[in-house]
């Protein structure tokens, strides 16, 4: 009998992967993943929960896990443990949300309140206030409703034609120009979202559609009297590595601090850096955040997080709750980075 051919682009070796992957679950090895890991904090962070009617069923699984298997912490009990250098509870993990989208209030937060998991929610202040919506988020929309064919636009001193004849192909010229839009200077970044429209012929709103709609601030006060706690993810969401002045740079970090705390009127610690990978993140960002008075700031870089660690810096592990089950609890064991 001919045996299977496992080649590199068959579904054999995908259907050999599912069983492997299966018996690592079910044999325990997740449970040696998270001994391995016991000392170290995860933080998770969420995006989007949407409207689909299964999510709340999945992020319902997804909670029922994280009580079973973790001590689960909120993001200032764990800042004040590695602030003392004091030992973490073993398996510690904290959950955040990034960016501060309605659906949020809409969908997670009655389950998070269910199962008594804090949550930390970083809000980018101007999106809140009306005055724009998130960057990507315009951007998506306006290539998405483009009336032209093919435009042409110079970005980061590059001339590219890109042609939207089919979703796949606007598809990939938003990837492109919201991947150089977060390494050109934060003025070039600016330039290229305001010319966009003109060239696409196209009317952005000035409110968001529901799809990208924001919390209101009334919906923040609510959950703030009911343990959700909210952090400052800048005022409109900038890479703040590519904003060169030191005087706009305050403007976003400390103003969306002042910002939340003028609704709240509390007290806001927490800080989350814009996209948040090591080429986003400067000196002098770290610098701006610390003299603005948080107490944490957290990055999107992965990896755990130890006794002692620098609270301006924090790893977080991605998690949506459409993730697949059996990934999720791998992100949560902090699987790959063992």
């Amino acid at each position: 009998m001919r045996q299977p051919r496992f080649d590199p682009g068959g579904g054999s070796v995908s259907a050999l992967k599912s069983c492997l992957r299966y018996a690592f679950h079910y044999s325990g090895g997740l449970r040696w993943v998270r001994h391995r890991n016991r000392r170290g904090a995860r933080i998770l962070v969420y995006h989007r929960f949407g409207s689909r009617r299964d999510v709340r069923v999945l992020l319902e699984q997804q909670c029922r896990h994280l009580r079973e298997c973790y001590n689960v912490l909120s993001l200032t009990e764990l800042g004040e443990r590695l602030r003392s250098d004091s030992e973490l509870p073993p398996n510690s993990l904290v959950v955040t949300v990034d960016d501060g989208y309605r659906d949020f209030f809409e969908v997670a937060y009655p389950v998070f309140a269910r199962y008594q998991i804090p949550v930390t929610v970083f809000l980018v202040t101007d999106f809140l206030d009306g005055k724009s919506w998130l960057w990507v988020d315009r951007l998506q929309y306006a290539l998405a409703y483009a009336t032209v064919d093919s435009f042409e636009i110079t970005a980061d001193r590059v001339a590219r034609r890109f042609v939207l004849q089919t979703r796949e192909q606007r598809e990939q010229a938003r990837a492109y120009l919201q991947q150089v839009a977060k390494q050109v200077p934060n003025l070039e970044r600016l330039q290229i979202l305001d010319e966009l429209p003109r060239l696409l012929r196209v009317t952005v709103p000035t409110a968001p559609p529901d799809d990208f709609a924001p919390l209101s601030w009334q919906q923040v006060r609510d959950m703030a009297q009911n343990g959700v706690d909210f952090g400052a993810h800048t005022r409109s969401h900038p890479i703040v590595s590519r904003v060169g002045d030191a005087g706009q740079l305050d403007y976003e970090i400390r103003g969306s601090k002042i910002r939340i705390e003028q609704e709240l009127q509390r007290e806001v610690a927490h800080f989350c850096y814009p996209n948040g990978q090591p080429q986003d993140i400067s000196p002098e960002a770290i610098c701006a955040v610390r003299s603005a008075g948080f107490r944490t700031a957290v990055t999107a870089q992965a990896g755990l997080n130890y006794a002692g660690q620098d609270p301006f810096q924090l790893r977080r592990l991605g998690a949506e709750p459409d993730l697949p089950r059996l990934y999720f609890r791998e992100q949560a064991a902090a699987f790959r980075h063992t």
